[in-house]
C-alpha cells in the first residue's frame, strides 16, 4: 500500500486483521468482533487488495497468517498499543513496570510463586496467563505482538524472531499415589506394578516412557510392549494432585516438582522410585520472548531471577 492511500485506507481492517490472527478462524473472529464470519472473510480479502498479496492460507487449523500478515500486524499492534495507553491514567507515576507472562499452572506455583519473597522482584507487576488451550502459532502470535512478554513453556521455537533460553530440565522423576495406597508401601516399583495401575496425565507434561534396551521381550503382545493404562487427562496440577488423592491412580511427575506440592502444598502423595528398567526422556523448560520487545532487558531480569531460584533448588 502506497503512503498515498493511508488516508483512504479503513482503519477497522486493523481491528479484523488483530482477531483473526489471536482466534485464528473467521468464526471465532467474528465472535470477538461480533459480527458475521461473512464481514470477516469479505473485510480479509479487502485487507489482501489493499496489499496485494495474500496474507493468510486455509489450513485444517484455519486461516493462518503468512510472514507478511505478522510483520503489518506487528506495526499495527504498535499503533494499537499507543492509542490504548492514552486511556490510562498518568502510568508515568507507576514506578512498578508491568510484565505479562504466559505458562501452565506448575510454571506458575512451582517457579513464579516463589519470586515474591525476593526484593528485587518489587520492581515488577505481574499479570500471569494461562497457556491452556493455545496452540503455538497463537503463542507465538502473542510474543509478537506484545499482548504476552514471556512464555515458558516445553516447546521449542524456530521463529527466528522468538528467543529462548533453557531455564530447567527434568531429568529425574518419580511416581505418585495417595498415601494409603498399597503400592506406596515399597519403595521401588516394579514393571508388573507400574503398567497394570491406572494413570493419571498431567498434559503439559505428559511423560514418554521406554523400556531400557537392554530388557527384551520377544513377545509382542507382553503387558510390556504397550502403553499405560490412562484413566485421567488434565491441564491442571492441582486437578491431578486431587485425583491421586482420592482414587487408586498414580502419576509420573518429575522428581522436584513432585517434592514441592508434597512439602508445600501439603498434598496427601507418597513418592515411589521408578522401576530400573524404565527410561523417562529429559524434558527441557523454556522461557521465550520476541526479540523486538521493548522490555526485553526487562524481560531477562526476570529469567535471571527465575534462574537462581531454580539452580538454589538443585
Amino acid at each position: 500500500m502506497k503512503k498515498k492511500d493511508a488516508r483512504e485506507f479503513d482503519y477497522n481492517l486493523i481491528k479484523v486483521l488483530d482477531a483473526v490472527i489471536i482466534a485464528g478462524n473467521a468464526t471465532r473472529a467474528s465472535q470477538r468482533l461480533q459480527v458475521t464470519p461473512a464481514a470477516i472473510t469479505l473485510a480479509i480479502q479487502r485487507l489482501q487488495q489493499t496489499y496485494n498479496e495474500e496474507l493468510f492460507i486455509r489450513t485444517r487449523e484455519g486461516l493462518t497468517p503468512t510472514p507478511r500478515a505478522h510483520e503489518i500486524h506487528r506495526a499495527y499492534s504498535q499503533v494499537m498499543n499507543m492509542i490504548n495507553a492514552t486511556f490510562e491514567p498518568d502510568v508515568a507515576s507507576n514506578t512498578r513496570r508491568e510484565l505479562k507472562i504466559t505458562g501452565d499452572d506448575i510454571s506458575e506455583q512451582f517457579y513464579f510463586s516463589q519470586l515474591f519473597d525476593m526484593e528485587m522482584f518489587e520492581r515488577y507487576r505481574l499479570h500471569y496467563l494461562s497457556s491452556v488451550g493455545k496452540g503455538v502459532a497463537r503463542h507465538t502470535s502473542e510474543l509478537q505482538t506484545g499482548k504476552s512478554d514471556l512464555l515458558i513453556s516445553t516447546h521449542y521455537f524456530s521463529e527466528p524472531d522468538i528467543e529462548q533460553l533453557i531455564i530447567d530440565q527434568y531429568r529425574h522423576y518419580t511416581v505418585i499415589c495417595n498415601t494409603q495406597h498399597p503400592l506406596c508401601a515399597l519403595p521401588q516399583l516394579s514393571l508388573a506394578h507400574l503398567f497394570g495401575a491406572r494413570h493419571a496425565v498431567y498434559q503439559p507434561c505428559s511423560i514418554k516412557p521406554l523400556i531400557k534396551k537392554d530388557i527384551t521381550s520377544h513377545d509382542s503382545s507382553s503387558l510390556f510392549n504397550r502403553q499405560f493404562s490412562i484413566g485421567y487427562y488434565t491441564d491442571s496440577i492441582n486437578g491431578l494432585l486431587s485425583i491421586i488423592e482420592s482414587t487408586s491412580m498414580i502419576a509420573i511427575l518429575p522428581l522436584k516438582v513432585a517434592r514441592f506440592f508434597q512439602t508445600r502444598g501439603k498434598y496427601r502423595i507418597a513418592l515411589i522410585g521408578l522401576p530400573e528398567a524404565i527410561d523417562l526422556e529429559i524434558i527441557k523448560v523454556y522461557a521465550a520472548w520476541y526479540r523486538g520487545n521493548p522490555q526485553r532487558e526487562q524481560i531477562k531480569d526476570v529469567i535471571a531471577m527465575l534462574q537462581t531460584l531454580i539452580n538454589y533448588r538443585k
